[in-house]
């Protein structure tokens, strides 16, 4: 199989140089950080043409998010650990922890199209944000989305949690709401 058609996962996004030896922080998006590895492969680009090889990883929490410290091969100084600075961190979907049935990816959610409990659309999910207290889910209001009473803005957050989300089926891209977040 070419790389070019390897579906990929994003896990994180890079942060700034960890010391002067090329090692750099990431912020973890993944509920799986034990699952990353030394000696995994990682790739810097959804196309998978920037491949990096894990040489050290130590993972810990930081404020209540994942945070992890990389040291790349061939990333040995702290100019070349810069130059990566921002750049997402994707790892192929064949090396990615198998979920339960109940379970799905964030990225799997996005794209999907939201419905009020009594089955009016209210918007299309762009972004899942991971706090430390829940994930939420950013929404963008679409034109023929129900009227949300105080919702000035095209773009909101619903908290992702059992009291606010009732389903989630990622092969029908659709998620039903139990109720409206009051603050909206």
């Amino acid at each position: 199989m070419a790389l070019k058609s390897l579906k990929v996962r994003l896990i994180g996004i890079v942060g700034k140089p960890h010391g002067v030896k090329g090692e750099l922080t990431a912020r973890l998006l993944t509920d799986y950080p034990k699952s990353i590895k030394k000696g995994d492969f990682l790739f810097l680009d959804e196309k998978c043409t920037k491949k990096v090889k894990i040489e050290n990883i130590n993972v810990s929490k930081f404020k209540g998010y994942i945070r992890a410290v990389f040291k790349f091969e061939s990333i040995d100084n702290r100019d070349r650990a810069e130059e990566l600075r921002e750049m997402p961190l994707y790892r192929s979907a064949k090396t990615a922890p198998k979920l339960k049935a109940d379970e799905f990816w964030a990225d799997d959610i996005v794209a999907c199209k939201v419905y009020s409990s009594d089955g009016g659309f209210v918007g299309t999910v762009i972004e899942v944000l991971k706090y430390a207290s829940n994930d939420s889910l950013v929404i963008k209001k679409g034109d023929r989305s129900i009227n949300i009473i105080g919702a000035n803005e095209d773009v909101f957050l619903v908290p992702f949690i059992e009291s606010y989300v009732e389903k989630v089926d990622t092969k029908d891209k659709k998620i039903a709401l139990k109720k409206i977040p009051e603050y909206i």
